[in-house]
């Protein structure tokens, strides 16, 4: 699913799928799961925003705004263990991003400039003018490019994971590119998305990765899941077409960085090499008075591998 491996984890991906072979599907015969029925930490609503269906979260009440954002080829529902644990002091949302969850699947660039615009209006839509935005790897591309172009909408900027902080040579942008065609998720079997979902995605394997496996598998199975395919291929060229690294210095909003120590996936093991630590330090390194907070033995999707440890860096930053 989350396809972040957008940046060639690919490889190292088709050795442990091979390695998996051996093991019987589970839920391509239960058959196709719809969107709107995936499962959600609160009960998803739903907003028009800029003539699309986005579905949303919202727990409401009158503590600090506090925006999550998605990464590729995934939905709100990476956040369970933030969404309900910071409703309790916050005002807390979440969205499915255009092309992903339980949101419309529209004909549309998905490049992280136009996410961007797509949050800021859903943020006006839902009566939110400032918030701290917390993004996750494609999501905190996004989140970047937020701060950037719109910084009165970002009062505190928090990077999961974060993709936007590597650059990439032009032949290995282009071979990204022309391997993530817009059919090619569609044609993922339920033995990779397990494997991606297991070697390169989480490096925690509970409950909930084995519902968004189930999820993942099912949901393609579903004729509205072309839409996300071709959703995840324009959003992976998105991220390569439109850097922001080095324009991590017009960043003013107190920032908070967070890795794991063994996240598989960033700094790109194919095309760059090389340690999460160095990653972590471009930001450190550019982003004006960044705080950057690794956690050892977490991987990709830091939040979910070691939730008490990144909540409460987070809860820290927040104070």
């Amino acid at each position: 699913m989350f396809r972040a491996l957008f940046l060639g984890s690919l490889a190292a991906s088709t050795l442990a799928a091979s390695s998996l072979a051996g093991c019987a599907p589970r839920y391509a015969g239960k058959g196709a799961m719809e969107p709107e029925d995936l499962w959600s930490p609160l009960p998803r609503q739903h907003a028009t925003v800029m003539g699309m269906d986005i579905a949303y979260v919202d727990s409401g009440g009158s503590g600090p705004p506090l925006v999550f954002i998605h990464g590729l080829s995934s939905s709100l529902a990476f956040w369970e263990y933030q969404i309900p644990a910071f409703a309790l002091t916050h005002r807390v949302l979440a969205l499915d991003l255009p092309g992903y969850g339980s949101s419309e699947r529209p004909d549309a660039p998905c490049t992280p400039p136009w996410y961007a615009t797509v949050v800021s209006a859903w943020l006006d839509t839902v009566g939110v003018d400032r918030a701290t935005i917390v993004g996750h790897s494609m999501g905190g591309q996004i989140a970047l490019q937020l701060a950037i172009t719109a910084p009165e909408r970002v009062d505190r900027l928090v990077l999961s994971a974060p993709a936007g902080l590597e650059s990439f040579q032009a032949g290995a942008a282009r071979f990204i590119k022309d391997f993530w065609t817009e059919r090619r998720a569609l044609a993922t079997t339920e033995e990779q998305v397990r494997a991606n979902f297991t070697t390169q995605v989480f490096n925690r394997r509970d409950a909930g990765v084995e519902r968004m496996i189930e999820e993942r598998v099912r949901l393609g199975l579903s004729p509205r899941f072309a839409g996300t395919s071709v959703a995840v291929s324009r959003s992976i060229a998105g991220m390569l077409d439109h850097p922001v690294r080095d324009r991590l210095g017009q960043i003013k909003a107190p920032t908070l960085v967070v890795f794991g120590t063994a996240d598989r996936m960033i700094p790109n093991p194919v095309f760059n090499g090389g340690t999460t630590r160095s990653v972590a330090r471009t930001a450190e390194e550019r982003i004006p008075g960044a705080r950057v907070v690794l956690i050892p033995g977490a991987g990709h999707t830091v939040h979910h591998d070691a939730p008490e440890a990144f909540n409460a860096a987070l809860q820290e930053f927040l104070r």
